[in-house]
């Protein structure tokens, strides 16, 4: 890599000065630009130092089917994230690499079948219906639906249980989540954060867990005592569709440990917590501001009647799929304003990267894979045209940007890819 594509320093040993400038600019909420303007400078790949790490942050394609696909297993994330999360969340299918994340998403799998997706949907109508009524922000209708979906009661704002400890216990998930993300931000300096407070949440978090998994364990029990219970039998129903029950559900079917259960259900809530009610924000956020694609989505809408917006129907609405698609997440995609706008690796053992990755081509242990996804989808190139920062639903009626186009595959990942791409997608 030439000393044109190394971001520069003031501090070359730490990278004191980006790690202030973070802070500056996450507190002035510029840090999206910045990224963009710093990829612009530099390039689609350059390398940082932070707390004396590198870091190579690339948005060039044939880096990331590297990183993410063809050398995956050279690129982790458990050296990252399970340092500084094991006291909140422990391991699994977000904290570690190899045969046990394997293992987690395994695990997982069952629960993410038809039935409990249609299921879910029929819980967001509901609190959809609530909301509308009640005029409120729409984070806590989809808390309550993905608690729901996940533990099988739904606490969020707009639910019928809504209990002190249900409050507490989210209030202490959100508190538990930002001290896990200050600490791996600290990198090697991690253990400078000394917070009593935060082990106090990431208790309140686990015993409120608990209570739950000891349900599902008394359920796993009377079921497997049927006489008539095949485990078979139900990862098949699961499979079709024939069989609804919370995450939590088909997860103690196949585990009677319950520190993995809760390990598992702490980190599934931490994917879902805020997916679902980020999405429909920025979709009313660009709705309100483009009042013919409104209208034209409007139209669509009506055009079904009295029938009922069902899971197959809604996949066939190919207007509202595109709004989707050029928004945040959904079971399609992502562009525009992505839930989660950096993706990061880090080199398990020494590789190398397609284009770039240190002055002799390869990057060390321990040197970090960094993708800004928000830049990468705002890229003027054939893909995205030449208006990118543009909310425009049209864009996906393109050739270039139907499913199965291999040049889209690399710069678009609204789940990730590879083998650790998002378990719950559809």
């Amino acid at each position: 890599m030439s000393r044109d594509n190394l971001a520069s320093l003031k501090n070359p040993f730490l990278g004191l000065d980006f790690f202030l400038e973070a802070g500056k600019i996450f507190s002035e909420n510029r840090y999206l630009p910045e990224l963009e303007a710093r990829y612009g400078t530099y390039g689609s790949t350059f390398q940082t130092n932070l707390f004396g790490t590198p870091s190579i942050n690339t948005i060039e394609p044939e880096n990331l089917q590297a990183v993410y696909s063809s050398n995956f297993k050279d690129w982790g994330i458990e050296p990252l994230r399970l340092p500084a999360q094991d006291p909140f969340c422990g391991r699994g299918f977000i904290t570690t690499d190899g045969a046990a994340a394997e293992y987690s998403r395994a695990l997982l799998k069952p629960g993410f079948n038809r039935a409990n997706i249609v299921a879910g949907l029929a819980g967001l109508g509901k609190a959809l219906e609530k909301m509308m009524g009640k005029i409120l922000d729409d984070r806590g209708t989809y808390l309550g639906t993905s608690t729901e979906f996940l533990f099988g009661e739904s606490f969020g704002a707009l639910s019928n249980f809504s209990s002190e400890d249900s409050q507490a216990f989210t209030s202490a998930f959100d508190n538990a989540m930002f001290g896990s993300g200050f600490q791996i931000a600290l990198g090697p300096f991690k253990f400078l954060y000394q917070n009593a407070k935060w082990r106090e949440v990431c208790k309140t978090t686990h015993l409120f867990a608990d209570k739950y998994v000891q349900k599902a364990l008394k359920c796993r029990q009377s079921v497997i005592s049927d006489s008539s219970f095949d485990r078979k039998t139900d990862q098949d129903e699961s499979k079709s569709g024939s069989n609804s029950q919370p995450l939590l559900y088909h997860l103690a079917l196949q585990t009677s440990n319950s520190l993995t259960l809760r390990n598992e259900i702490l980190q599934a809530f931490m994917a879902a917590q805020g997916t679902t009610a980020a999405l429909l924000s920025n979709v009313f956020f660009l709705l309100a501001r483009n009042p013919s694609v409104w209208a034209k989505l409007r139209e669509e809408v009506l055009a079904l009647g009295n029938e009922e917006p069902d899971f197959d129907r809604l996949l066939h609405m190919k207007y509202l799929q595109n709004i989707l698609k050029e928004t945040p997440a959904t079971t399609l995609a992502l562009r525009l304003y992505p839930i989660f706008p950096q993706m990061n690796r880090i080199a398990l053992r020494p590789t190398t990267l397609p284009l770039g990755g240190g002055p002799h081509g390869t990057s060390p242990t321990g040197t970090i894979s960094d993708t800004s996804a928000h830049v990468l989808y705002r890229q003027h190139n054939s893909i995205w045209g030449a208006n990118p920062q543009v909310f425009d639903p049209h864009r996906w009626d393109d050739e270039n940007l139907r499913d199965g186009n291999s040049e889209l595959r690399w710069r678009y990942m609204p789940f990730g890819a590879g083998p650790r791409a998002c378990v719950g997608q559809v």
